[in-house]
This record gives structure tokens, sequence and C-alpha cells, in this order.
């Protein structure tokens, strides 16, 4: 996109889309659904500035998209067996006090949700091509 206007508007807006994505990952759960919510708006800022300021923007995010996506799985994954290891159950509250552990999850399940977007929008309108096997 080459107006300025947008341009301008995408550098103003998306700082707050991170920003309130954030705010949702982290008090997520005061919310339903808060940290699919997180990454949805962690997307959706990091799509603005992709669609106005093209690929230069955000080239480290799409080039380790794959990353993201991979480490949220292996702490999800680790968070349940911990819980296996500490009480039993499959996701069991190791800090039954605080909410800390459900901060954890709902920043993880923003992190995959933040990947699973991107990547979707990515591969889609043929930003990158997928690489085949």
């Amino acid at each position: 996109m080459k107006s300025p206007v947008v341009r301008t508007a995408a550098r103003f807006l998306s700082p707050f889309l991170f920003l309130s994505g954030l705010y949702f990952a982290t008090h997520g759960f005061l919310l339903p659904g808060g940290g699919f919510q997180g990454g949805v708006l962690l997307a959706s800022g990091a799509i603005l500035l992709l669609l106005t300021h093209g690929r230069d923007k955000v080239i480290r995010i799409e080039e380790n998209i794959d990353w993201f996506e991979t480490i949220g799985t292996v702490i999800f994954l680790s968070a349940g067996f911990a819980g296996i290891f500490v009480g039993g159950f499959f996701f069991y509250n190791v800090l039954p006090e605080t909410p800390v552990w459900c901060i954890v999850l709902d920043v993880v399940i923003s992190l995959k949700v933040f990947a699973g977007i991107l990547a979707l929008f990515i591969y889609l309108f043929g930003i990158r091509r997928v690489r085949a096997c």
C-alpha cells in the first residue's frame, strides 16, 4: 500500500493492537477465551503491518513462524505432563494458590493462535511459498 495516510494510521494502530493482545494474553484467566483473543489481536497487528508496509517489517516473524508454533506446542504439552508428575492428572494446577499457572497457559495459547493465524495469512496470500517435502 503506497498511501502515506494508511501507512501512518497502521503505524499508529499496530502498537495498540500488540499491547491489547499482550493484555488479553496475560489477563486471560479473568476473561473467557483470553488466550485466543490475545493471539488474534497480536496476529492482527502483524497482519496490519504486513499489508501496509510490506514484507520488510515482519520478515523476522515470518521466517520464524514455525518456531513459534513448535515452542507453543512443546510448552503446552510440558505443562500438561508437569501436572501428571505433580498431581497425577493431565494439566493439574501445579500452583493452586496463585493464578500463575493459568497465566502461563493463556500466554502459550495466545502464542499458538498468533502463529497459526499469521501462518495461515502468509500461506494463503502467497507471501511465502510452502516448502515441498
